[in-house]
C-alpha cells in the first residue's frame, strides 16, 4: 500500500496496488511449465530395471577385479544367474585355502543368498518387480554363469563371449549389461 498526501489539505489517499492480468497469466504458464518437468520426475516407469542394470555391472566387475588380483589356481571367480526366478549372485566367496571343497564351492553353480548384496539380487527381488531377465552369449546360446580368468576375460558355460555376452532385464524398459571377449563390461 502506498499512501499520498495532496499538497493543500492533509487528507491521506490510499491507493492499493495489485498484480496485472499478463503478470498472473505469466506466473501462472511458469508454474505450469514447472509442474509439468517436475511430474515427470515421478514417473518409475524403468527405474527397477536400470538399478538392477547398474548393480549386475557393479558385481561383474567386482568379481572381475577379484580374478585379476587372487590368481591361484582353482578357483571360479563366477557370477551365476537363474533366469528362471530372475536373479544373480556368486555361489559363495570362501577363497581362503586351496583346498578341493573351496574350489568345489567358487565353481557351484547355485547363488549363495548369504553373501553381501552389493554382489547378488535376492531370491525373488527381480520378480516381484515384474522384471524378467536373459542372458546371451551371442552365436553359443543362453548362460548360467559367467567367470572370470587372471587377466579379467569372461568364459561363460556356453562359450567365451567372442562376440559378446548379453544380460538383459526386461520390463517396460530393457537395459542390458555386455562383457565383451577382452573383458569389457558395459551397459548396452
Amino acid at each position: 500500500m502506498r499512501t499520498v498526501r495532496s499538497k493543500n489539505t492533509s487528507t491521506v489517499i490510499a491507493t492499493h496496488r495489485g498484480f496485472t492480468l499478463v503478470e498472473l497469466v505469466v506466473v501462472i504458464l511458469i508454474i505450469g511449465v514447472l509442474a509439468v518437468s517436475a511430474a515427470s520426475r515421478f514417473d518409475s516407469t524403468g527405474y527397477a530395471e536400470y538399478s538392477y542394470q547398474s548393480r549386475l555391472l557393479s558385481a561383474l566387475r567386482a568379481m572381475q577385479q577379484r580374478a585379476m588380483q587372487d590368481t591361484r589356481a582353482n578357483y571360479c571367480f563366477q557370477i551365476n544367474f537363474n533366469t528362471t526366478n530372475p536373479s544373480y549372485g556368486p555361489p559363495t566367496l570362501s577363497y581362503r585355502n586351496n583346498t578341493s571343497a573351496e574350489h568345489t564351492a567358487t565353481c557351484a553353480t547355485t547363488i549363495n543368498y548369504a553373501t553381501p548384496e552389493f554382489l547378488r539380487t535376492s531370491s525373488g527381488e527381480i520378480a516381484a518387480d515384474g522384471i524378467g531377465m536373459n542372458t546371451l552369449d551371442t552365436g553359443n546360446g543362453a548362460f548360467n554363469w559367467i567367470r572370470f580368468d587372471s587377466l579379467g576375460r569372461p568364459l561363460t558355460s556356453a562359450g567365451s563371449c567372442q562376440a559378446t555376452c548379453r544380460i538383459t532385464f526386461q520390463g517396460t524398459q530393457s537395459p542390458a549389461v555386455c562383457v565383451e571377449s577382452e573383458g569389457y563390461i558395459r551397459e548396452c
